[in-house]
């Protein structure tokens, strides 16, 4: 889940072309909506995003939905991370890098068992 459009829509369109199902949510509320509907394997969000933060999202994946893993990504640098990683984040990523390398990790993150 990623607020900002752009990012959520490239990010998408890459891994839809890498053969992945996707599924989008503007913000935390609206991924929970979505939870509660289907299953999901992976969990992608941001830290910082309107009506439900990333931290908050994640916790409420752990609690209602173990088996959905969750990769936090942010383009912050903040305590976020080890906060995330304690409540079980799968991973934690850095939008501040190239495009590519972004991708490349969040798609070695959704592989990684």
């Amino acid at each position: 889940m990623e607020d900002t459009d752009i990012v959520r829509d490239v990010l998408s369109g890459f891994l839809e072309s890498e053969g992945y199902r996707i599924d989008e949510a503007r913000d935390g509320v609206e991924a929970i909506e979505k939870l509660a509907e289907k299953d999901f394997d992976v969990v992608i969000t941001d830290i910082k995003m309107p009506r439900m933060d990333g931290i908050s999202l994640l916790k409420e994946v752990r609690k209602f939905h173990p088996g959905t893993d969750v990769i936090i990504i942010t383009d912050y640098n903040n305590r976020s991370l080890q906060t995330s990683l304690r409540l079980g984040a799968k991973a934690f990523i850095h939008k501040s890098c190239d495009v590519e390398t972004f991708i490349n990790k969040i798609i070695n993150a959704i592989e990684k068992d």
